[in-house]
């Protein structure tokens, strides 16, 4: 029955198919002519498989299909409600799942819409799900664009469903009777898509429950739970999927040329830094708008005997790799990591006491990041930076009118806002006495009455709190309640200072490749003095003084000449331990003028860049030896115009 192209174009032309049709529906039907040998407007039915036959399909598919149970209920209700058919198909063109109009049922199971049937194209002609699975691309084929005359009055639209590693595994395909209205034909093919995707997404997560999935997204603030655009990489940093959403995105055509790279070279930071919020990503995907990596939340998995959510021990073992991060290789850091490990969802109060510059703030972050309670607030009051006037009001809150300057509306404290997530109270050593006592009755009764009320909320209450000063010498001293004491230290874990750790040269390096958006060394000498340095303010000015080497830095080497001439005028360890004399409420004076430095160096070195590239972006980007997105970010942070 082989044909020539013309004798292809006039059959088709007499069946209805022109050269207006899509290629791919062209393609199809060229297929059938030649390859198939299969006659058009026949009655083209599709075999139906046993019971045995579609269990055993079925079997092979049913993990990973059943991650994306919620979407495919979704469709059920659409489907059973809009007088469409919802069919899923495994590779081979069988009908695993139906989902189906009950008023249209009889009618579309007449037609073999149903379970077990088989859909390939050598078997029925051009088809949704047979032609979908021949070219691997989504699609609709609509009325007459069928091949066989048994499916002329539908219009079904399909998508591939890819696997969590690239593959095709089925397809998911939206039938209805065929109308005029092109406009619902577009919505169908825009459902299935969509769907499609989002069953994509459900499945990759599954699969890669137990390491790092990223989201990729046009903004930070995207809800990572929803997105369909993921990347996922092994402990390593090192690429090992993609969803067909994200190769999008990012302009890449095959996983190939993604999979096996480091996110180094995706995002430009290393991945302990990437998990802890989102980062602007430094890839060229040829689009205007930037990109952004956004961690998501440990996966959460339904089982099969009920709807009662468990998390995984891997997703356990990835909550808590935040922590694990902070600790670095310091053994009082990592004996302080396990110890959350083990009280953070007991509903145990903590304490963390540490030097200013500690982290104290970051490590209580990641105690919440890695609880129960990672999905509600994480509410913050610094108790020494607030008026003692307003502390009360800003704590427990007010009503409407309750005193003169009060909101219309009255207002939450923080203390209710926290219900359900985490309450971090900063600095608590500098809490007044009175207001002491009203927190210590909130602990202890787990509720609270705001300022003008007289009903109390019931709360659900965990309390990080965090303090540089000796709260047991405040408590001999009569300034701060015992039994809020030791109410508040349930756990009370100690933060050493830096020049206290143990892994000090190895945090200096991490924070080095961290801060850089290049690879950059210290020479032996710089280092040298970094590691003798006392480090009286900790993380927190060392942070500073790199920003300022950085800025200083006119190669990818740091030398000493790069440095603060503080840090070479100081005894080693002299501000170290002269730390312990200092009143907290002393300033630092070297610290605000180190980052003042460095942000004006920094800018100078911008500007004379971007003057010399004539204000072209690109060109002072590689002057400057960084990426566009990072120029563009700098620039907007400066103030540059």
């Amino acid at each position: 029955m082989g044909t020539d192209n013309s004798s292809h174009s006039q059959l088709m032309h007499h069946q209805g198919v022109g050269s207006a049709s899509p290629p791919a529906i062209r393609g199809s039907w060229a297929r059938c002519i030649d390859q198939y040998r299969l006659e058009p407007g026949r009655d083209l039915l599709p075999p139906r498989l046993s019971d045995a036959e579609v269990k055993q399909h079925r079997h092979e598919l049913d993990s990973l299909l059943h991650a994306a149970e919620p979407v495919f209920q979704r469709l059920s209700r659409f489907g059973g409600g809009n007088g469409y058919c919802v069919l899923v198909t495994n590779s081979q063109g069988v009908v695993l799942r139906q989902y189906i109009d009950p008023q249209q049922g009889r009618e579309l199971a007449e037609k073999e819409l149903s379970v077990g049937t088989v859909w390939t194209e050598n078997l029925v002609g051009t088809n949704g799900v047979g032609t979908c699975l021949a070219t691997g691309e989504a699609l609709t084929v609509h009325a007459a664009e069928h091949f066989g005359r048994e499916l002329r009055n539908f219009s079904c639209s399909t998508a591939p469903l890819i696997s969590p590693h690239g593959d095709m595994i089925g397809a998911l395909d939206i039938s209805t009777f065929a109308q005029e209205n092109r406009t619902l034909v577009g919505l169908a093919q825009n459902l299935v898509c969509d769907s499609a995707d989002q069953i994509e997404a459900a499945m990759f997560r599954y699969s890669f429950r137990a390491v790092h999935v990223f989201a990729v997204a046009n903004h930070s603030q995207v809800s990572s739970e929803h997105c369909t655009a993921l990347l996922a990489c092994n402990d390593s940093g090192t690429l090992i999927g993609a969803t067909t959403q994200a190769l999008m995105l990012l302009g890449v055509d095959e996983r190939a040329l993604l999979v096996g790279q480091n996110l180094y070279s995706l995002a430009g930071i290393a991945l302990d830094r990437a998990l802890l919020k989102p980062n602007e990503l430094e890839w060229d995907s040829g689009s205007m708008a930037p990109l952004w990596l956004v961690p998501t939340a440990p996966q959460v998995v339904k089982t099969q005997d009920s709807s009662v959510p468990v998390r995984t021990p891997e997703a356990e073992h990835e909550s808590t790799s935040l922590l694990d991060h902070l600790a670095g290789s310091d053994h009082r850091l990592r004996r302080n990591a396990h110890i959350s490990r083990r009280v953070i969802n007991r509903n145990i109060n903590i304490l963390l006491q540490g030097e200013t510059g500690t982290g104290k703030e970051v490590w209580a972050k990641a105690l919440h990041e890695s609880s129960d309670r990672r999905d509600q607030p994480f509410v913050t009051l610094n108790c020494a930076a607030i008026p003692e006037s307003l502390i009360e009001s800003e704590l427990f809150g007010y009503s409407a009118g309750t005193f003169t300057g009060a909101l219309k509306g009255g207002k939450i404290g923080k203390v209710q806002a926290s219900s359900g997530g985490t309450l971090f109270l900063d600095e608590i050593g500098d809490m007044p006495l009175a207001l002491q006592a009203r927190l210590l009755r909130v602990l202890a009764e787990g509720e609270i009455t705001p300022l003008g009320e007289v009903q109390p909320v019931p709360l659900d209450l965990h309390v990080i709190s965090a303090t540089h000063r000796d709260l047991r010498q405040l408590v001999q001293q009569g300034q701060f309640r015992e039994d809020l004491f030791y109410r508040i230290s349930g756990v009370a874990l100690e933060l050493p200072g830096l020049r206290q750790r143990a892994d000090k040269t190895a945090l200096i390096r991490q924070l080095v490749s961290e801060l850089s958006d290049k690879a950059i060394e210290l020479d032996a000498q710089a280092f040298d003095v970094l590691a003798q340095y006392g480090w009286p303010g900790n993380i927190r000015q060392l942070k500073s003084v790199l920003e300022f080497a950085l800025c200083m830095c006119d190669s990818n080497v740091i030398r000493v000449e790069d440095l603060p001439e503080e840090l070479m005028q100081s005894e080693p360890q002299m501000q170290g331990q002269q730390r312990s004399c200092l009143s907290e409420t002393q300033p630092l004076r070297h610290e605000p003028v180190v980052a003042g430095m460095a942000s004006e160096q920094e800018r100078n070195r911008i500007l004379g860049a971007l003057e010399e590239s004539r204000w072209v972006v690109s060109r002072a980007a590689t002057a400057l030896g960084m990426s566009r997105s990072t120029l563009h970010r700098k620039i907007k942070k400066l103030g540059i115009r």
